[in-house]
């Protein structure tokens, strides 16, 4: 039977060069997965989904029976100017990967210091009444 599940991997991209746009990404992986399986290894289809050039992050989809393949080349990736990629996501749900978990993470405790602060204020701003009256 025919595979159609699909894997999306959430990658961010570390260039010590300049910084890579989605053509030259996926071009390295395309050379790091031959490199790595040969012809019939990278013959699995991997679609570049999203690629953020400010970030340099790229969702890419590929076949679930070959996401440890990809996770190896991209873990070995040697794009031009010497770029490497970390994994930062892997979902069967492309919507999973749309959250931003260490954004979210990071909005959710600026939420939360801005509250505390709120409180302390709220809580000084009796005691400053008190001693001026």
């Amino acid at each position: 039977s025919r595979d159609t599940r699909w894997s999306y991997l959430r990658v961010q991209l570390q260039s010590t060069a300049k910084p890579l746009d989605g053509t030259r990404f996926i071009m390295a992986v395309t050379r790091t997965r031959l490199q790595l399986f040969g012809d019939l290894g990278a013959a699995e289809p991997v679609v570049l989904m999203h690629f953020d050039d400010k970030r340099q992050e790229a969702v890419i989809r590929v076949k679930q029976r070959s996401v440890q393949e990809l996770w190896s080349a991209l873990t070995l990736l040697d794009g031009s100017g010497g770029a490497g990629a970390r994994v930062i996501g892997v979902s069967s749900s492309l919507a999973s990967l749309a959250v931003d978990g260490r954004g979210f993470l990071a909005k959710m405790a600026r939420a939360a210091e801005a509250d505390r602060r709120g409180q302390q204020q709220s809580n000084a701003a009796p005691v400053e009444r008190d001693a001026r009256s």
